[in-house]
C-alpha cells in the first residue's frame, strides 16, 4: 500500500511538470516532449503494476497479478503489443 501511495505521488510529479511546461511555453509545446514522454512511460509502468487490481490491495493479489503478466509475455512477448500468431501448419 505505501509502495502504491509513492508510486502516486510520483506520478502526480511528473504530471504536474508536464502541465506546467505546456502551459509556460504554450506555442511551444514540442519544448515538452520529453517530459510527456517520461510521464507517459511512468503511468504505463504503474498501470502494469497497480491496474485492475481493485479496492483490495494486496500481497498476494500483486503477486498473482505479476505471475499472470509474467505468463503472457513469455507466450505472447511484452503487454501492449497484441498476441503472437501461431504458425500455421500446412
Amino acid at each position: 500500500m505505501r509502495d502504491k501511495s509513492v508510486e502516486d505521488e510520483i506520478l502526480f510529479i511528473l504530471r504536474s511538470r508536464f502541465e506546467q511546461c505546456a502551459f509556460y511555453h504554450d506555442e511551444d509545446a514540442h519544448l515538452c516532449a520529453p517530459l510527456r514522454k517520461i510521464y507517459d512511460d511512468a503511468a504505463v509502468a504503474w498501470f502494469i503494476k497497480y491496474g485492475e487490481m481493485g479496492v483490495s490491495l494486496g500481497a498476494k493479489n500483486a503477486y498473482m497479478k505479476q505471475k499472470h503478466r509474467m505468463i503472457w509475455e513469455r507466450r505472447h512477448g511484452p503487454v501492449g503489443t497484441g498476441m503472437k500468431e501461431k504458425p500455421n501448419k500446412a
